[in-house]
């Protein structure tokens, strides 16, 4: 299993986030990037990839994009943050 680090953006994030059915879902989410961190979807998007790189990845969690990247060598996932989607361009 990868080593998951979290950026303090996203744990201010994850604070905003109320719902105990997106809580869970997030966890899941945490979890499974944990034990296979290609999993996400590379992004797409101009703006995130100028934000947080090309390597970048997203995973949904309606109604938020939970951006990380993965570096194999150190065999470590960085979780960046928790964006909206209706914000991402």
């Amino acid at each position: 299993m990868a080593r998951v680090l979290f950026s303090l953006a996203f744990l201010d994030d994850a604070e905003t986030v109320y719902s105990h059915r997106l809580k869970k879902r997030l966890g899941s989410v945490l979890s499974m990037i944990e034990s296979f961190p290609d999993s996400g979807t590379r992004i797409k998007s101009k703006f995130l990839a100028s934000k947080y790189g090309d390597e970048t990845r997203v995973c949904n969690i309606e109604p938020f994009h939970l951006v990380y990247s993965y570096d194999r060598e150190a065999d470590t996932v960085y979780i960046h943050g928790l964006i909206p989607q209706r914000s991402v361009h």
